[in-house]
């Protein structure tokens, strides 16, 4: 069997390479992170170097209440123990006494252990039999050595106000120790306290008041008139047109009244019972004048320029209504009479010899009291 395999040499194949492709690939630019682990460690955000060494820890405090239970209760208690090793180990090269950084220890361990064992996981893990003050200073009364080292610190504030700063912060995280079952107005007077000796040693903060950026103007929307205004617009055009209506009318009326005035009402007569128009036809209508009188050449007569001319107010069936319209004017102070004539009675101003006086007469006749005169020649002369 096996000089099967022993008869020909064995060829060695390689897999065919693969064509690479003409144009090279873009180079991507690449970022150095070398050294950016120190620059974390290096990194100042508070004026505090305490707060800054402690930042890591402080962050984990504010979320724990938010957390759920973790998943290993032992690998996670190592977690805060490595922290606390971790801030006392960067303290100790910090400008401070070590006892400093052990007491600012000692009171990070007591606010982790507390907000911890108030949490429902932390009460269900039996937290308080290996906890943080246990394992690294052997004590469990961290609530009442908590306030005995402020009160401590409290004596010479000038030399401990980062550590008091400390205190404070975990304070305002909740942390409450001693006072958790007492009156919280005793809490808050401590908060207000340790925020008057902190103050007094702090600075102004160098933050820049932000600028507020400059707005462009917005335009209000174009929007319909309301009601109100469109009903003043509407009344003021109706109050426009109403005296330009009056306005044009009495100047219209006047050259009416004119071009009627100017008519030639001879002949008519205006009875004021029926309100009819009388036409009082003359022999030469009617046909009666002779025909040899016809021809006969009548000779030419001049009328004098001083001819009277009478004003033909009305005429009237019943003379009893004529008497009454001439009762009318003559208690207005116009001299009226009344003339008997074929088929009625007629009402005249007599005696004009103006011709223009009696058209302007007869003009505020017709106006006054409604008639309908005419100017004629006095058929008296």
């Amino acid at each position: 069997m096996t000089s099967l395999f022993n008869e020909q040499e064995t060829i060695a194949i390689r897999r065919s390479e693969p064509i690479r492709n003409a144009r090279q690939e873009a180079q991507v630019a690449t970022l150095d992170l070398s050294g950016t682990e120190k620059l974390i460690e290096q990194l100042a955000i508070y004026d505090n170097p305490l707060l800054n060494a402690g930042s890591g820890l402080l962050a984990l405090l504010v979320s724990l209440p938010r957390q759920g239970s973790p998943l290993d209760i032992d690998g996670f208690r190592q977690q805060l123990l490595d922290g606390i090793a971790d801030f006392k180990r960067h303290g100790l090269f910090l400008d401070y006494h070590p006892s400093v950084i052990e007491k600012s220890c000692f009171v990070l361990c007591a606010a982790f252990d507390e907000t911890i064992l108030y949490t429902s996981w932390g009460e269900k893990s039996r937290w308080e039999n290996h906890s943080l003050l246990s394992k690294v200073f052997n004590q469990r009364d961290g609530g009442e050595v908590f306030f005995s080292l402020l009160d401590q610190a409290r004596r010479q504030p000038a030399k401990l106000v980062d550590f008091l700063e400390l205190q404070y912060v975990l304070i305002m995280l909740g942390f409450l120790g001693k006072y958790r079952h007492a009156e919280r107005q005793k809490i808050n007077e401590l908060k207000s306290e340790l925020y008057t000796i902190i103050r007094y040693y702090r600075e102004e903060s160098a933050l820049q008041v932000p600028k507020t950026p400059e707005l462009p103007e917005v335009q209000k929307p174009w929007c319909f008139l309301s009601s109100t205004k469109l009903l003043l617009i509407t009344l003021s055009v109706l109050l426009g047109a109403y005296f330009f209506s009056e306005y044009w009318y009495q100047n219209r009326s006047e050259a009416t009244l004119l071009a009627f005035s100017s008519l030639k009402m001879d002949g008519f007569g205006h009875a004021t019972q029926n309100q009819d128009l009388v036409y009082v036809s003359t022999d030469e209508d009617l046909g009666l004048v002779s025909t040899a009188k016809e021809q006969v050449p009548q000779p030419e007569t001049t009328v004098s320029p001083t001819a009277g001319w009478e004003i033909l107010l009305a005429g009237f069936a019943e003379r009893a209504d004529g008497e009454r319209l001439a009762k009318d004017l003559r208690a207005a102070g116009y001299s009226v009479t009344l003339n008997d004539v074929d088929g009625g009675t007629e009402l005249i101003v007599p005696d004009q010899a103006d011709m223009t006086k009696a058209k302007l007469l007869k003009n505020e006749l017709n106006v006054r009291f409604g008639l309908n005169a005419s100017v004629r020649r006095n058929r008296q002369q």
